[in-house]
């Protein structure tokens, strides 16, 4: 039903768009900055945003991701602009415009957009925001907080690490007993799989996965295991 395009400028868009929604990901052909100052990177990545999204800077808004479950809930537009809006993995908005960022280098992001009430979640979920379930927390927040009903709810998983390059230790793989599977004595995790079934446990159906592991298209995107700095901005935002 739907698939990422890349465009003229190199990053990727949904298509088609959901009502009301536009999604996005910039990665290694657009977004090549020196990260060694990391306030100054955040600018730099807000300016290209909003080059890409037309939003002003201030209502670009970044996490300070922290490998947890916390969610933040934006109910107004920000009056200045700041590298950072808080310490957390996750957001969910209702306010048009407001453009919420996961920037990511292997872990999985996840945006969470009810068509019907124009509710729009996004989270960073790597290993270990995938074992607390934040993804699952999303869904929740936005069906107690916004009355969202989950068959209008849609998910959709951006470029990450796949399960054929997400090698892990034995203390992590046993957290996930349904998830890894091992090959030639080494395990392999499927965060993808993962968070597909906390969607559905949550009552969410439609759910499209890109299936484009980052550490392989490392052409197109950044990749920690692949000794990359950079990050992928994943984005979006209610129109």
């Amino acid at each position: 039903m739907y698939t990422l395009i890349k465009s003229e400028k190199g990053n990727f868009s949904l298509r088609p768009a959901p009502p009301g929604l536009n999604l996005g990901v910039a990665g290694r052909r657009i977004n090549n900055f020196d990260y060694g100052n990391k306030d100054k990177v955040r600018f730099k990545e807000k300016s290209l945003l909003k080059e890409l999204t037309g939003i002003d800077s201030a209502s670009i808004l970044m996490l300070e991701q922290v490998h947890g479950d916390s969610i933040i809930h934006v109910v107004a537009k920000p009056s200045s602009d700041s590298p950072a809006v808080a310490e957390a993995d996750g957001f969910i908005t209702a306010i048009p415009d407001i453009c919420l960022v996961i920037r990511t280098a292997d872990c999985v992001p996840v945006f969470i957009y009810d068509h019907k009430e124009k509710i729009l979640g996004a989270v960073h979920s790597g290993w270990k925001g995938t074992y607390l379930n934040i993804s699952g927390r999303c869904v929740r927040d936005m069906i107690e907080y916004y009355g969202c009903n989950p068959e209008n709810i849609s998910a959709f998983i951006l470029p990450s690490i796949g399960p054929q390059s997400y090698e892990v230790k034995e203390d992590v793989a046993s957290k996930f007993p349904e998830d890894f599977i091992e090959f030639n004595g080494r395990l392999f995790l499927n965060l993808w799989q993962s968070i597909e079934r906390s969607l559905k446990r949550e009552g969410i159906t439609n759910i499209f996965n890109c299936y484009m592991c980052n550490k392989m298209l490392s052409h197109e995107f950044f990749s920690h295991r692949n000794g990359d700095l950079g990050r992928n901005l994943n984005y979006a935002f209610i129109s």
